[in-house]
């Protein structure tokens, strides 16, 4: 009995290691070490390499496999699982044990955020619209305002191309498996040898893109300007579709647009005047822009405002690597500039200023006493206080001081300052939120006879902006951005300093303007992208009177409140055929609540009172159509647009009306409609060593006004039909370049006197319609080269150099800067036309240590 017990009792312990053995043996199949080395090879054939290797069988869909390949494999006793886990990773596949085989099968699908900054290498600054593509998803992304990007893409190794204008293109493998955060730099391009390009034909255009315009330090350097003054508003008129008033003018004027319906943006601070000497010159400095950003067409529904376009300028934030000082010299102008790390890599600073020179050169111009002056301080820093939060502080101040040659004065600035905070929640939502201060002053001479007579006329708009602004990146196909503004105005629209008296003045106002958009960017199809938003504004405005008198005949103030909300609804259309072509439908509907009022004889004019939309004034109005083609074959981009513009409560002066002294103007402002409607064709070459663009528009701008020109339509005065803009450079070597930019356009509109009648000992002019004669034909051509040279200073330290000389109108055009009329009873009774700017040679030079 004992005996066949203990036998039992053995059997049955055999058979449960026996068990114990085989069930370890399965379980163990994926923890056995195996070594294998194979090439690159189809996913099959690796698979069936591996098997054989590892003894063991492996069960799957070949159908499913049959296209999918393996990189090169090599692993020394390694187990199976790991093995397994780098074979089949990025192919959406997976494996797991089922008896005794290893069964590979579809994952769920796995993705993971790609997220970053994009910046210089050499000074460590953002790099704005800097693009990062996916050439193996045909998926890409440009850098937002701030150099910030995010993807949402799938798990697997990939290939990154990165690239910005005037850079080295860089390409960057990265292995996706959880979240990364990318700081990725990229070098200034420093010949031509052959480079890794992102070509228009792999990247699909973005609409976005498309509609707006990007202009770097290299791209404003590349150009002819007046004695060597790199300039950004001479560079937008430069542009098709932009135009200036006449030559010398700051003004811009786009699509049908007067050139106080563009919002013009300084580090997100409002810019009233932009411009320095009537118009000669521009505020911005060229020493600290980073970023020039135009929206002429679609407007996002984060910008409001203005009828007509956005420019946006972003000063440079400072080299966070070294110290660097740089600057220029020509014959309008001396500036300097030094930047450099407050904390090596983690913040930095700029301080640029800048001082003309006419005064020293004794330039001769008939607008202005030589000995005028102006200058413009530019400072920024920035400190980045941990991986997501980077705050940013910078201020511009700018003052002209003009003399006529009569001795009556002219001053004017502008005053600025920005405190930004960037916040990046996640991986997917970025924050930006500003606290902005804007102040523009105007003073000019009533009288000169003596000092103790000397009376100022002042103009003035002051702001204060809170807004935050966020953006949600969904996907690389659904980009989302929402936020909101608040802005608060005081406006002087004009009274006299250093008077007893204020019964002249033109009562002032307070206004409060706030906005919430929401926007949305989507790729319906491979062919459909769709951009659209709705902007709702709100303006309150508090007009003071002191101009009312109560029933003993005492002036009393008084208040007038007007309330404004407002929808606008923006939208843009794309149809991708191909990869190279797009055609494109944009709508916007725009409110502005400011309106620049200024006598429209003149095109060079000190009177700038801003007045806002209240119980008299409507706020004007725009619906704005446009229709559009663009083909991106190689290195070429052809495009063709036309558009179409109305706009409501469209404000003129009546005729004889003056601004100085009239608490009344107001009343003397007549309302109506605008249309506008036009066509521009362009051609550009960007790469290679000649580039250049051809660039044609026609457009015709009408008004109609209640009770002027006897209530017909007639043209504005900035219509000019016909345009023909030629911009060109070539590259002789890899130091000398040579530029050129020709115009030819019609003359804008004036109005003539057909007749005087003497008043007083003067002759008064008699006008019949509006703006039926016109100036001659403009046209000008401007030339200049640029000689580029470096020489070692000490250790690393470089002086790069550029010297450039040019001509500017260079076969000495008399184009016409306006007229006046002689009010001499005893002269002639004609009108004289004053003409400048004619032929100038000009040298400059800039430097960067």
């Amino acid at each position: 009995m004992t005996f066949y017990f203990r036998t039992l009792i053995c059997l049955l312990l055999l058979l449960a290691a026996g068990t114990t053995v085989v069930c370890a043996q399965h379980e163990s199949v994926l923890d056995q070490p195996v070594s294998i080395q194979v090439p690159a090879d189809g996913l099959i054939r690796v698979l069936q390499l591996l098997e054989e290797k590892a003894k063991c069988n492996f069960a799957f869909d070949p159908d499913l496999l049959r296209n999918k390949k393996s990189a090169a494999l090599n692993a020394v006793q390694r187990p199976l699982s790991e093995i397994l886990s780098q074979l089949l990773f990025g192919s959406n596949l997976g494996f797991k044990r089922v008896g005794n085989d290893i069964v590979i099968s579809p994952l769920k699908e796995k993705n993971w955020i790609i997220s970053g900054h994009v910046r210089d290498q050499a000074s460590g600054e953002v790099l704005i619209g800097a693009t990062v593509y996916l050439p193996k998803l045909g998926l890409g992304i440009n850098t937002n305002p701030y150099g910030f990007f995010s993807l949402f893409i799938p798990e697997g190794v990939h290939q990154l191309m990165i690239s910005n204008t005037g850079f080295q293109t860089r390409e960057e493998p990265i292995r996706l498996d959880q979240d990364v955060q990318l700081n990725i730099e990229l070098a200034l391009k420093t010949s031509r040898l052959a480079e890794v390009e992102i070509k228009s034909s792999n990247l699909r255009p973005n609409p976005i893109l498309l509609n707006e315009q990007n202009l770097g330090p290299a791209q404003l350097n590349n150009a002819a300007y007046y004695a060597g003054e790199v300039d950004v508003v001479k560079r937008l008129q430069m542009q098709n579709g932009i135009k200036s008033l006449s030559e010398g003018s700051s003004g811009l004027f786009v699509r049908g647009g007067n050139s106080d319906q563009n919002l013009i943006l300084l580090d997100e601070a409002i810019v009233y005047n932009p411009s320095h000497l009537y118009g000669l010159v521009s505020v911005f400095n060229p020493d600290v822009v980073n970023n020039i950003q135009v929206f002429r067409d679609y407007i996002p529904a984060n910008f409001g405002g203005r009828l007509s376009a956005v420019v946006i300028n972003r000063m440079t934030e400072g080299n966070n690597k070294q110290f660097q000082l740089s600057g220029g010299l020509n014959f309008l102008s001396a500036r300097i500039a030094a930047e450099g790390p407050i904390v090596k890599d983690k913040g930095s600073f700029i301080v640029a200023f800048r001082r003309s020179l006419l005064d020293v050169f004794q330039s001769k111009f008939k607008l202005f006493n030589p000995f005028s002056v102006y200058y413009d301080i530019n400072a920024k820093a920035n400190y980045k206080l941990n991986q997501n939060n980077t705050i940013f502080y910078s201020v511009y101040a700018g003052k002209d001081k003009l003399l006529s040659e009569d001795a009556y004065t002219n001053n004017w600035g502008n005053l600025t300052s920005t405190f930004r905070w960037n916040h990046i929640f996640n991986s997917t939502i970025f924050q930006n939120v500003s606290l902005i201060y804007s102040n523009y002053n105007n003073l000019l001479d009533l009288n000169a006879d003596t000092l103790s007579q000397k009376i100022q006329w002042q103009t003035r708009v002051r702001d204060v902006t809170l807004k935050a602004d966020y953006t949600y990146y969904l996907n690389p196909l659904n980009q989302i951005k929402f936020g909101g503004s608040a802005i608060y105005h005081q406006f002087n629209p004009g009274e006299a300093k250093q008077s007893p008296n204020d019964e002249f003045n033109i009562p002032g106002d307070q206004s409060l303007e706030a906005a919430l958009y929401y926007a949305q960017r989507l790729t319906l199809s491979s062919h459909f992208e769709l951009d659209y938003g709705l902007r709702l504004s709100l303006f309150k405005n508090n007009e003071m009177r002191n101009n009312v008198f109560d029933d003993q005949g005492n002036r009393i103030e008084t208040h007038e409140v007007k309330l404004f909300v407002k929808p606008e609804p923006r939208l843009n259309l794309s149809y991708l055929p191909t990869k190279d072509q797009r055609y494109f439908f944009t709508y916007n509907r725009n409110f502005q609540y400011l309106q620049l009022i200024q006598n429209s004889t003149l095109a060079f004019s000190s009177l700038e009172p801003w007045i806002p939309a209240s119980k008299s004034i409507k706020p004007q109005r725009s619906d704005y159509f446009s229709l559009g083609y663009q083909y991106r074959p190689s290195r070429y981009v052809w495009s063709a647009n036309a558009y179409y513009k109305r706009m409501e409560n469209q404000l003129e002066l009546t005729d004889h009306a003056q601004i100085i002294k009239n608490p009344e103007v107001r009343q003397q402002l007549k309302s109506g409609m605008a249309r506008a409607y036009g066509m521009e064709l362009e051609l550009t070459k960007s790469e290679g060593q000649f580039s250049g663009t051809l660039a044609y528009s026609y457009s015709r701008v009408f008004r109609k006004i209640e009770s002027l020109n006897f209530g017909k339509e007639f043209v504005a005065n900035y219509d000019i039909p016909h345009e023909l803009k030629i911009t060109a450079k070539y590259d002789m070597t890899k130091k000398l370049s040579l530029q050129s930019f020709f115009i030819c356009s019609t003359g804008r509109p004036l109005t003539l006197p057909v007749g005087y009648y003497q008043h007083d000992g003067l002759n008064v002019p008699i006008f019949e319609e509006r703006n039926t004669a016109r100036f001659p034909v403009f046209s000008r051509l401007d030339l200049s080269a640029q000689y580029q040279f470096k020489s070692r200073i000490a250790g690393e330290r470089f002086l790069s150099s550029v010297l450039s000389v040019g001509v500017y109108n260079l076969y000495n055009r008399k184009n016409p800067l306006y007229y006046h009329l002689n009010p001499s009873v005893v002269e002639a009774k004609k009108s004289n036309i004053e003409y400048g700017l004619g032929i100038y040679p000009w040298i400059a030079y800039s430097f960067k240590i």
